[in-house]
This record gives C-alpha cells, sequence and structure tokens, in this order.
C-alpha cells in the first residue's frame, strides 16, 4: 500500500464521522465512553492518597521512586485498560458502523450486523491487555526502568491486539471463516500499521474517546482497499 493510501484512508475515517447514521452511533458511544472515563479518574485520584501510608513506613526515604511508579502504574492503566473498556461500550455498534462504512465505500454487502461480537472482541481486548500489562509492569521492575522504551513497547503490543481484534470484525463481513487468517497473514504489515494508529489515538485526549470509531472505521477502509487491490475469494 502507497504512502497516499493510508493518508487517504485517515481522511476518509475522519470525514465518515460526519455520515448520519455513523455520527449517531459516536454520539451514543462518546457519551457512554465519556461515564466511563471519568469513572476511571475518579478511581485514580481517590486511590493516590492510599499510597501515602506506603511512603510513611519508609519514612519518606523513597517518595521520588514511589511517585515515579505510582504514575507508571496510573499512565499505563489507562493507556492499556481504557482502549479495551472503551471498545466494549462501542462494541454494540461496531459491526453496524463497519457495514455502514462498507456502504459508504461502495460496497454492497449483506448486513449480518451482531451487536455482540465488537462486545466478545473487546473483552478479548480487555483480557488479553491485562496481562500485557502484567507483564510490562514486571519488566519495569525486573529489567528495563527507561519510560521511553517501556511506552513504546507498550504502544507495540496494544497495536498488535487492537489491529488484530478490529479486522476480524471486518473480516467476518467480507470474508469466508478460511480466508480471514489467510488475508490478515498476507498484509500483516498494513494491517498492523492501522493497528498501531488505533493505539496512538486512544493516547490521544478527546480524541480517544471516539477512537474504536474511528479505528473500526479505518480498518473497514483498509481491508476494503487491500481486497480490491489483492483480491481475495470469498
Amino acid at each position: 500500500m502507497k504512502r497516499t493510501d493510508y493518508i487517504n484512508i485517515i481522511i476518509f475515517s475522519y470525514k465518515a464521522l460526519l455520515n448520519k447514521g455513523i455520527l449517531k452511533l459516536t454520539i451514543i458511544s462518546l457519551l457512554l465512553s465519556l461515564v466511563i472515563l471519568s469513572s476511571m479518574l475518579f478511581a485514580f485520584w481517590n486511590a493516590f492518597p492510599s499510597v501515602q501510608w506506603i511512603k510513611i513506613l519508609f519514612w519518606g526515604v523513597f517518595d521520588d521512586l514511589l511517585n515515579t511508579i505510582w504514575i507508571f502504574i496510573i499512565s499505563s492503566l489507562f493507556i492499556f485498560l481504557y482502549p479495551p473498556l472503551s471498545t466494549i461500550v462501542s462494541g454494540f455498534y461496531l459491526d453496524l458502523i463497519s457495514h455502514k462504512t462498507n456502504i459508504l465505500l461502495g460496497n454492497k454487502l449483506e448486513d449480518t450486523s451482531s451487536y455482540m461480537s465488537g462486545v466478545i472482541s473487546g473483552i478479548r481486548i480487555l483480557g488479553l491487555s491485562t496481562l500485557v500489562f502484567l507483564l510490562i509492569l514486571l519488566i519495569k521492575v525486573t529489567i528495563i526502568s527507561n519510560m521511553f522504551v517501556l511506552l513504546l513497547i507498550q504502544l507495540l503490543a496494544s497495536g498488535y491486539i487492537l489491529g488484530k481484534e478490529y479486522y476480524e470484525i471486518v473480516a467476518l463481513k467480507v470474508f469466508s471463516y478460511s480466508k480471514i487468517p489467510l488475508f490478515r497473514k498476507k498484509h500483516f504489515f498494513v494491517l498492523s500499521v492501522f493497528g498501531f494508529l488505533s493505539s496512538l489515538l486512544f493516547m490521544i485526549p478527546l480524541i480517544n474517546l471516539i477512537a474504536p470509531i474511528l479505528s473500526i472505521v479505518a480498518m473497514t477502509a483498509s481491508v476494503d482497499k487491500l481486497n480490491k487491490k489483492y483480491s481475495v475469494k470469498k
């Protein structure tokens, strides 16, 4: 896929949000995601004072270290756990949004939208993200302390998970079950790039609230582009 193809897909994804049907679902998802985000931030904020008694036990000797670890835990939880939580909420609409995106792309596919497919994907993402988060935390404590390196590992791991799950939601509408892994294997790099871009979207304030919607639209457009360029029989 050419560089211009990536740019065009990204532009298309943002323009697609103005579509009446997609916009309506985006607003609903946004409001629900805001409730989740507010609850998470409220929980983190109220949990911070509970760390103070740990500092007292060490007579303030390790204050800087404890602050660093706490900031790392909070930021990591936000980066890793907000995407799947938000995906679960918007998951009720992701399959339908993918179908509406296909219509915008001029594809006449049967509407096989399922409210549960996106939710199931969100639950899988949540489980995998939790495991990766725990692994990253273990790496920080035992091997790597460089925050930049850890952040990069988080983004790559999160991008891989998001790319795989969003692709499967889209692919189920286009290919037979047996062709889904073949197409992903053939276009692994391109699909992984969009997964990585999705993980970046979840880190951008406000944009992260609609990241699942943008991600599923972009993934639908990228699969469509690849399928028309390199046809895979259904």
